[in-house]
């Protein structure tokens, strides 16, 4: 597990930022699994599913060095990939230029702790494949300059063209946090990103498999749009310059009603995809713990969004014995259909 400690001024200093670089990053842990290549409503052109798309511009324009970066054993890929941002927005130009500059001994650290491991950090290592090899060969400037080159052919093969239409659903995403946060405190934010980011008055834990305790003077939060997956950015290699915390999670999926529309409806701003799916499974009185069990989240996970729907009234609370059990309220039903 991995803590991030927040202060009183790291909460205040929380923010969002939209990132291209972060999305074609993202779009490349599909390499991983064939589980993006299909999917009702996550089709691309052509009824490819995004994990297709990707595959297919790495195999055309040869982009060997992504991946074998992203498909080894390793369960850490270097923060270089995703520089630090220094404003709300940021531009492929730069983001590229901060990758392609990256300090050498910088690089050299995190490649190295890719491929070894740490095992008191949680991080597990692999085999580096011959292509990552070759260009490790040719020394860290180059190294650093021939990932940029791939993230850019990247980026205009598959992620470039659409980035209107998936920047459109990132700044859906912000706004919908921005309303739920106006409404419930950004508590309500931090805890429902997904179901591994979990905040308490310490600050943020995340149920991943590295470990490390970090102190943050900020938490940059990230809307990514290929991936389910929740990915963090913590710079916890000892010696390493220390960046801001960045959490990269799922963006809500599109298409989404607007803030307009969200700011009508009780489903726009109380209904993320965790508290949906609990909310279903609560046609019977369920428990804490069997919706935890059930779903394979962390019981504090669970009682926190029950929390948040008992107090929208979309939730009946009873006790059995010892045993306090939730249901759906006719409500609850009503929202259900709406949404």
């Amino acid at each position: 597990m991995l803590r991030i400690e927040l202060d009183a001024l790291a909460v205040a200093n929380t923010r969002f930022v939209i990132s291209p670089l972060y999305n074609v990053t993202d779009s490349l842990w599909l390499l991983r699994s064939t589980a993006g290549a299909t999917g009702a409503g996550r089709r691309g052109a052509g009824g490819r599913g995004p994990g297709a798309l990707i595959r297919e511009a790495v195999r055309e324009r040869r982009l060997a060095l992504l991946e074998s970066l992203f498909t080894g054993a390793w369960t850490y890929i270097p923060d270089f990939l995703n520089p630090q941002p220094e404003q709300h927005e940021e531009s492929l130009e730069r983001e590229l230029h901060a990758v392609a500059t990256v300090a050498p001994e910088r690089l050299a650290q995190e490649v190295r702790t890719m491929l070894a491991g740490d095992a008191a950090l949680g991080i597990a290592g692999g085999r580096a494949p011959r292509a990552l090899l070759r260009a490790l060969d040719r020394g860290e400037a180059e190294f650093a300059e021939l990932v940029a080159a791939e993230l850019h052919q990247l980026w205009q093969a598959a992620v470039g063209p659409r980035w209107p239409a998936l920047r459109a659903r990132i700044d859906a995403d912000i706004a919908r946090r921005a309303l739920l946060a106006a409404r419930h405190g950004l508590a309500s934010v931090l805890g429902g990103l997904h179901p591994r980011v979990l905040y308490d008055e310490e600050g943020v834990r995340l149920l991943v498999d590295a470990r490390a305790k970090l102190p943050a003077k900020a938490l940059y939060l990230t809307p990514t749009v290929f991936s389910s997956e929740l990915h963090i950015s913590v710079d916890p290699l000892p010696g390493a310059r220390q960046l801001r915390p960045m959490i990269l999670y799922p963006a809500f999926p599109g298409p989404d009603p607007g803030p307009e529309s969200a700011m009508a409806s009780p489903a726009g701003d109380l209904l993320g995809a965790t508290r949906a799916r609990l909310l279903a499974d609560l046609d019977v009185p369920r428990s804490t713990t069997e919706l935890a069990e059930r779903h394979r989240l962390a019981a504090s996970t669970v009682s926190y969004h029950l929390g948040v729907l008992h107090r929208a009234g979309l939730l009946v609370r009873t006790r059995s014995g010892h045993r306090a059990l939730y249901q759906q309220t006719p409500r609850a039903e009503v929202l259900r259909q709406e949404g």
